[in-house]
């Protein structure tokens, strides 16, 4: 096996083993919250209301959502992926288009700023456990949560993209050509 080849079976595992741990983190949280609240819904979907917020921040989880599932599981969640990502597709780019190399790197940080950024939104709002402050924030949070729903979609479809673009090189057109 190549050196390139075993680059490429770390790489990918790194990513596997990424996602996996997304689940993970995923499925724990979704027992914590099953006992009062269908999902960690601020962070998974935009379909939600003030109030539902406000009940969040003012419930009897809003401290274990802070730790352990907010900091450090989450927080470790998307390092993982980020990284994982970054680091497999920018690899993959640089062996077809190395000009563009920086774009593999770039998604994913997008990723990982929106999403720790969301992250300590919300930790700042279950700590104060105010649901005034949580109700004037909602749009903030959604915007934020956007941005990180949009941008991890673009570096899974990136670090895919740049898979496939990897496996068939050879039949892709060199840069500059």
């Amino acid at each position: 096996m190549s050196h390139e080849a075993i680059v490429t079976v770390i790489l990918a595992a790194l990513v596997v083993i990424a996602f996996g741990l997304f689940w993970w983190v995923g499925t724990y949280s979704d027992r914590v919250f099953a006992k009062r609240f269908r999902s960690r819904f601020p962070e998974k979907t935009l379909s939600y209301t003030a109030g539902q917020l406000g009940e969040l921040v003012t419930s009897d989880l809003r401290m274990k959502y802070v730790f352990p599932i907010l900091f450090p599981l989450d927080l470790i969640v998307m390092l993982a992926l980020a990284g994982a990502m970054g680091a497999a597709s920018s690899h993959w780019i640089s062996q077809i288009y190395p000009s563009f190399a920086w774009l593999g790197l770039l998604v994913p940080a997008v990723y990982l700023l929106s999403d720790l950024i969301e992250d300590c939104l919300l930790a700042w709002l279950l700590l104060r456990g105010d649901p005034n402050e949580a109700a004037r924030s909602v749009p903030k949070l959604k915007a934020i949560t956007t941005i990180k729903l949009v941008s991890i979609a673009a570096a899974i479809a990136l670090t895919l993209i740049s898979f496939v673009g990897w496996i068939f090189r050879s039949a892709l057109p060199a840069a500059g050509s």
